[in-house]
C-alpha cells in the first residue's frame, strides 16, 4: 500500500496493520499528531461505514468512541484521521507510538477479580453505540483504547467481518463473534449486529475474568495475539470452520465459586450474553447494562436496608438493656428451674388428715337437737366442706398450671441465655464481653449445680439438662474430649420426644465432630459422624439449614480422611463441602459465619493439597481461600480470627511463589501477612498458631532478602522468625507444626553460615535440624505430612553432604550423602515418575560417585 497524501497532514510513520487497512502517524500543519487510517478497499464497506459515522456524529459527537476528526469514504482512498490515543512519542528519535489499547494492557487484566470493573465501563460505551442505533460488529481487544483519564473508547466500528466485503484476512475479531456472524455477514443490515455485540462482550467479560475464552480456549489461544502485541501474523481465517467449531463446544466453567451474590448475578448475565442461540442473548447492551445496574442497585438497597435494621437493631438493644446482665444469672436461671421443678414435687403430694380421738357415745339431752336435726345440719356441713373442696382443688389445679408454665418459660430462657452466654458472635444477639472468663465462671455453676441435683431426687429429673448445659459450654471453650463425655450422659437420660432438644442434640453431635476432627489427638470416628448425620436427618427444618449442617459434617468426614491418609478421598469430600456452601452462600450472602466457614475449608483443603505433593491444586484453594478472607476483613476489620486465617493462606501463596522463583510476589504477600500477624501479637492475643505463622513469614522474608545479597538482613529475620518458634512452643509444647519450623528456620541459618564460610556452624546447626525432622518422623504426626518430612530432609541432608565435602571431610560428606539418598530412594518409589526426587537422588549417587563410594555403579550417562 502505497503512503497516502492527506492535504494539511504529513506522514510521518507507520503505526501498524491490521486486516482492514493500515495506521500511519501523521502531523498536522499546526503540529499535533494523528492517527490516519488508511483502509483497503477489499476489506471494507465504506459506505456502510460512513452512513455509522453519521449515525454516531448525528448530533453530539460520542463520549465512547475515539474521537473522528475527518474522513473520506466517497472514494479511494478511503481515509479515518482521528485522535492519537497512544502512549508517549519519542520525536526526533525514530520511535512510533504505541497505541494504548486493551490488547497492549490485556496482561494486566486477564484472570483478574478486579477487571469486573473494566467489564461494566465496557458495557456503558458499547451500549452507549447501541443507544445511537449502531453496532461495533468488530469488537476485540485491540480496538479498546484507554483515553488520558483512563476512559475506555471504541474505534473500528463498521469493519471486520461486514456485509459487502471482498475478502478479509484474518483478524482476531473472529474470535470473538458468534456463529452467525461467522456465517452469515448480511445480517448486521438487518439489525443483527446489536446481538453481535452481546455475544462479544460475554466473550470478552469471561476472557478478562477467567483468564481463558469461554468456548474453543485451546485453539484459540494458539491464534490470539499475545497480550501486549497487536496481532498474530502468519494466521488464516476460515470463518466455517470456527462457528462449527463453537457450536459442538461446551462452554468453559467459571473460575471457582463465586466469592459475593452479586458477582454470582452478573456472572449469569455474562452467561446470557454467551448464549449461542442469539433469540436467548440479551437483545442489545442497554438490555445487558440495566441487568448489571439492577445488580449494583439490588445490592446497595440491600445494604442500606441493613444500615436501617442495624439502627433498628440499636434501639431495641437499648430498650433491651436488661439483658447485658442476663449472663450473670444463666447458672441462676438454671438452678430456679430445678428447684421450681423441685418445689412442684413436694406441692403435689397433698398432705395426709392428722389422726382424730375417739369420742364416747353421746345421747343427746332435751334441749339438744334431735337426731334429724343432726343428720340435717351434717348434710348441710357435708355440702358446704364439698363445694369448699371443689374450689380449693380447682384454685390448686390453677395454681400448678400456672407454674408448670411457668417451669416451661423458665427451661426456654434458660436455654436462650446459654445460648447468649457461649456465644462468640452471634447475628441475631449482641457480643457479650469476657467471653473466656464467663464460660469459666459458667462451667463451675453448672458442675455445683450437677453436685447439688445429687443430693436432692427431685433435681435428678432435670439432671440431663444440666449435662447438656455442660456439654454446651465444653463446646464453646473448644473442649471436646470434655464435650463428649458430658454428651453422653445427657444422651442416657434426655426425653426422646421434645424437638427443641433434639435440635440441641444434633447441634452438639455436630459439634464435637468438628472439634474432634480438629484436633488430631483426640479426632473424631466414623460412627459419630454417621449418628449425627443421622441425627440431623431426623430434625425438622429448613432445607437450607439442614445442608448447612451437612456440610459441616462434610468437613468433619473430610479432615477424618485425611487423618487417615486417604488425601484423594479427603479432598473429594472437601469439594462435596464447597459445593453446598457455595450455593448456600450465594443465596444467602449475608451469612457471613458461614463464608468465614468456607474460607477456611479452602485453606484446609489447600494445605492437604499442599502436603501430598498437589502444589497447583494447593496454590488454587489458598487463593480462594484469601480472596474470601479480604471481603470478609473489609466488612469485619475487628474479627481476629479472620486475620489470622488470611495470613495463612497469604503465607502459603508466598511460600508457593518463593519455591517458584518469584521473589518480588513472595516477598509482598509476606509482608502483607505479616502486618495481619503482628497486629494481632501487639495486642497480647497471640497464641502458637500466630507465632508459628509469623515464624513461617520471617523464614520467606529472609529468603528475599538473601537472594537480594543482604546476608545481615536475611540472618536478623531468621532469628526473629526463631525467637518466634521457640515462643510458641512454649505456649504449646506439643505443637508439631512450631518444631517443624523451627527446624526449618535451623536449616536456613545453617546455609547463612555456610555463605559465610562458617562450615562447622553449618554443620551443627543443619545436624540439629536433621534430627528435629527425624524425630517428627518417628512420631507419627499427622501435619507437617510424612511426606513434606521426608522431602525436607531430602534437601537438607544433601546440604549437609556438600557442606562437609567443602570442609573437607569426606567421611562424614559420604554419610549424608548416604542418607539423602537413601530419603529420595523412599520418596521416589512412593510417587514414581516424580522428576524432582529422581533428580535429588540422581545428583545424591553423584556426589557419592565424585568420592569414590559408588564406584560399583555404572557412570551416569551424559
Amino acid at each position: 500500500m502505497n503512503v497516502p497524501e492527506i492535504p494539511g497532514y504529513q506522514i510521518e510513520g507507520l503505526i501498524g496493520k491490521g486486516a482492514c487497512g493500515a495506521v500511519y502517524l501523521a502531523r498536522h500543519e499546526s503540529g499535533s499528531l494523528v492517527a490516519a487510517k488508511v483502509l483497503s478497499p477489499e476489506s471494507v464497506n465504506p459506505a456502510l461505514i460512513a452512513n455509522r459515522v453519521n449515525r454516531l456524529y448525528r448530533s453530539v459527537p460520542p463520549k465512547a468512541a475515539v474521537p473522528l476528526i475527518a474522513h473520506s469514504l466517497e472514494r479511494a482512498p478511503y481515509l479515518l484521521v482521528s485522535h492519537l490515543v497512544a502512549d508517549q512519542v519519542q520525536e526526533g528519535m525514530g520511535d512510533m507510538p504505541v497505541p494504548r489499547t486493551l490488547q497492549m494492557s490485556l496482561g494486566e487484566f486477564l484472570g483478574q477479580r478486579g477487571s469486573w470493573m473494566l467489564v461494566r465501563r465496557l458495557a456503558q460505551v458499547i451500549a452507549e453505540f447501541h443507544r445511537r442505533r449502531v453496532a461495533h460488529g468488530n469488537l476485540k481487544p485491540g480496538n479498546i483504547y484507554f483515553d488520558a483519564d483512563g476512559e475506555l473508547l471504541l474505534s473500528d466500528y463498521a469493519q471486520g467481518l461486514m456485509p459487502g466485503i471482498r475478502e478479509l484476512p484474518y483478524t482476531d475479531a473472529l474470535l470473538y463473534a458468534p456463529p452467525e456472524q461467522l456465517r452469515d455477514p448480511e445480517g448486521y443490515l438487518e439489525g443483527a449486529g446489536f446481538g453481535w455485540d452481546v455475544y462479544a462482550f460475554g466473550v470478552l467479560a469471561f476472557r478478562l475474568v477467567n483468564g481463558v475464552f469461554p468456548r474453543c480456549d485451546e485453539t484459540f489461544q494458539r491464534v490470539a495475539p499475545v497480550a501486549g502485541e497487536a496481532r498474530r501474523r502468519g494466521v488464516e481465517a476460515d470463518c466455517e470452520r470456527v462457528a462449527a467449531k463453537l457450536d459442538e463446544t461446551e462452554m468453559s466453567g467459571w473460575r471457582g465459586p463465586s466469592p459475593t451474590r452479586e458477582e454470582a448475578e452478573a456472572r449469569d448475565v455474562i452467561d446470557r450474553c454467551l448464549r449461542l442461540d442469539p433469540l436467548e442473548r440479551y437483545a442489545d447492551m442497554g438490555e445487558v447494562l440495566r441487568a448489571l445496574e439492577a445488580i449494583a442497585a439490588s445490592r446497595q438497597a440491600r445494604e442500606e436496608q441493613d444500615e436501617e435494621s442495624e439502627k433498628i437493631l440499636q434501639l431495641e438493644r437499648r430498650k433491651r438493656a436488661w439483658q447485658t446482665t442476663a449472663a450473670i444469672g444463666v447458672a441462676a436461671s438454671v438452678v430456679l428451674g430445678v428447684m421450681t421443678a423441685g418445689t412442684l414435687f413436694k406441692q403435689s403430694r397433698l398432705p395426709e388428715a392428722p389422726p382424730v380421738a375417739a369420742e364416747p357415745p353421746h345421747d343427746p339431752g332435751p334441749d339438744e337437737p334431735g337426731a334429724e336435726d343432726v343428720s340435717r345440719t351434717a348434710v348441710a356441713e357435708a355440702r358446704r366442706e364439698a363445694e369448699r373442696a371443689a374450689r380449693s382443688s380447682e384454685s390448686l389445679r390453677a395454681r400448678y398450671g400456672r407454674m408448670a408454665e411457668d417451669l416451661a418459660n423458665s427451661y426456654a430462657l434458660t436455654d436462650r441465655l446459654l445460648a447468649w452466654t457461649v456465644e462468640s458472635g452471634s447475628e441475631e444477639l449482641p457480643v457479650l464481653e469476657g467471653r473466656t472468663e464467663r464460660i469459666r465462671a459458667l462451667d463451675q455453676s453448672l458442675r455445683d449445680l450437677l453436685e447439688q441435683s445429687e443430693r436432692h431426687p427431685p433435681m435428678a429429673r432435670q439432671r440431663w439438662r444440666i449435662e447438656l448445659a455442660l456439654a454446651e459450654v465444653a463446646l464453646a471453650g473448644k473442649q471436646a474430649g470434655a464435650a463428649r463425655e458430658r454428651f453422653a450422659a445427657a444422651l442416657e437420660h434426655a426425653p426422646p420426644d421434645d424437638g427443641t432438644v433434639a435440635h440441641r442434640m444434633a447441634r452438639a453431635r455436630l459439634l464435637i465432630c468438628l472439634l474432634g476432627s480438629e484436633d488430631p489427638a483426640m479426632g473424631v470416628s466414623e460412627s459419630e459422624i454417621a449418628e449425627a448425620r443421622t441425627a440431623v436427618e431426623e430434625l425438622s427444618i429448613s432445607k437450607d439449614e439442614r445442608e448447612k449442617m451437612v456440610a459441616a459434617l462434610n468437613l468433619a468426614e473430610a479432615r477424618r480422611l485425611r487423618v487417615a491418609g486417604a488425601t484423594e478421598e479427603s479432598l473429594e469430600v472437601y469439594r462435596y463441602a464447597f459445593e453446598t456452601m457455595t450455593r448456600l452462600c450465594e443465596s444467602q450472602p449475608q451469612l457471613t459465619a458461614l463464608r468465614a466457614w468456607r474460607a477456611r475449608g479452602f485453606g484446609e483443603a489447600g494445605r492437604v493439597a499442599d502436603g501430598n505433593g498437589m502444589e497447583d491444586t494447593a496454590v488454587l484453594l489458598q487463593q480462594q481461600s484469601a480472596a474470601e478472607l479480604l471481603e470478609l476483613i473489609e466488612s469485619q476489620p475487628q474479627r481476629d480470627d479472620l486475620k489470622l486465617d488470611l495470613a495463612e493462606a497469604l503465607g502459603a501463596l508466598a511460600e508457593s511463589a518463593l519455591d517458584l522463583g518469584e521473589m518480588e510476589r513472595a516477598e509482598r504477600m509476606a509482608k502483607r501477612a505479616a502486618e495481619y500477624l503482628e497486629a494481632i501479637a501487639q495486642g497480647n492475643r497471640a497464641d502458637d498458631r500466630v507465632l508459628v505463622r509469623l515464624a513461617g513469614l520471617k523464614a520467606v522474608l529472609a529468603a528475599c532478602q538473601r537472594d537480594a545479597g543482604k546476608g545481615d538482613i536475611a540472618m536478623r529475620l531468621v532469628d526473629e522468625g526463631i525467637r518466634h518458634a521457640r515462643e510458641a512452643l512454649e505456649k504449646n509444647s506439643g505443637s508439631e507444626m512450631a518444631k517443624f519450623r523451627l527446624a526449618l528456620l535451623n536449616w536456613q541459618k545453617a546455609s547463612l553460615h555456610g555463605l559465610n564460610g562458617e562450615r562447622s556452624e553449618e554443620i551443627r546447626l543443619g545436624t540439629e535440624a536433621r534430627d528435629a525432622l527425624n524425630g517428627l518422623l518417628v512420631s507419627g504426626g499427622h501435619y507437617p505430612t510424612p511426606r513434606q518430612l521426608r522431602r525436607s530432609l531430602a534437601y537438607l541432608t544433601t546440604d549437609l553432604g556438600h557442606a562437609a565435602q567443602l570442609a573437607g571431610n569426606d567421611g562424614q560428606a559420604v554419610k549424608f550423602f548416604r542418607e539423602s539418598m537413601g530419603t529420595w530412594t523412599a520418596l521416589a518409589s512412593l510417587d514414581r515418575g516424580n522428576s524432582e526426587f529422581e533428580d535429588g537422588l540422581d545428583w545424591a549417587k553423584e556426589r557419592l560417585r565424585e568420592l569414590g563410594s559408588l564406584s560399583s555403579l555404572p557412570p551416569k550417562a551424559r
